[in-house]
């Protein structure tokens, strides 16, 4: 009797366990369903609600005006400035010596708990004396200078954890410093570059405030605040929002999948030393 108590109390224990699970499940892929069928619909079929099927596609039309709406092109220098800029400097720092290393490195340390709100304003009149108020490449390059200190650490930590055996074996067989960085170095990033692309990217898409403080005109919308283009005071084009909404999304989830182990490893590589 108890045993079969005890498997009745396990199999009830099992089912709600599952229950709990596709409550869950269906909780998380709903919301993401539906704005993948908004994407696809047309303009009029959009304002039909988001829980019946599609009468009228407009799949492609919807993607590529999304896509030109939220500049999404040129948002990618962000994420490739702070790559290259960070792979050089953490290189630097980690394998080269000389007077001031360590202080500007401290230095570059004490700016990343500097909070983004108390530098808005000086970074306000530092873009409007250079010309670069009100531009994507302002934009970009604010991002990139703002970044780079959690960026910078990440790569020295990763380059630390490389043999300097493996450096001066390079430099006996003549190779220069570049040949160094470009032949034996950068072959064997490809873990912490996927790691900073996966969490650049992510802070950059996830961006509301600087767009708002220095962007003034709506066709130079960055793809968070993009996002507002597709709304105006009256309607809103849920087609176009939902089709930005996943071209926001779905660049992440593919290098996260695609690069899941790399990812891990770069953490790992800059969690072990540094």
């Amino acid at each position: 009797m108890k045993t079969s108590s005890k498997k009745r109390n396990a199999l009830t224990l099992k089912i709600l366990t599952y229950a709990v699970l596709i409550v869950v499940l269906i909780y998380t892929i709903v919301p993401f369903a539906t704005v993948i069928l908004t994407s696809a619909r047309s303009a009029k079929d959009a304002v039909r609600g988001p829980f019946t099927w599609p009468e009228e596609w407009s799949v492609i039309e919807n993607y590529i005006e999304a896509w030109k709406i939220g500049n999404f092109s040129k948002y990618l220098l962000t994420v490739f400035g702070t790559l290259i800029v960070a792979t050089l400097a953490g290189y630097s720092f980690a394998k080269f010596r000389y007077p001031g290393r360590n202080v500007m490195y401290y230095i570059l340390l004490i700016g990343m708990m500097i909070p983004f709100q108390t530098i808005m304003l000086p970074l306000y009149f530092t873009l409007k004396s250079m010309g670069m108020l009100n531009s994507l490449t302002g934009i970009s390059l604010l991002m990139i200078g703002t970044g780079e200190g959690f960026a910078i650490m990440m790569m020295r930590s990763f380059f630390i954890s490389i043999p300097d055996s493996m450096i001066e074996a390079a430099r006996l067989d003549g190779c220069s410093e570049l040949k160094v960085l470009t032949k034996v170095i950068l072959p064997n990033t490809f873990p912490a570059w996927t790691s900073l692309i996966v969490i650049t990217a992510m802070g950059a898409w996830n961006n509301l405030l600087a767009p708002m403080m220095y962007i003034f005109d709506q066709n130079k919308y960055p793809i968070p605040y993009a996002l507002y283009a597709f709304q105006s005071a009256h309607t809103t084009d849920y087609q176009l929002l939902a089709a930005g909404m996943m071209i926001s999304m779905v660049p992440i989830v593919i290098v996260y999948v695609a690069f899941q182990s790399s990812f891990q490893n770069g953490l790992m590589a800059g969690a072990v030393k540094g």
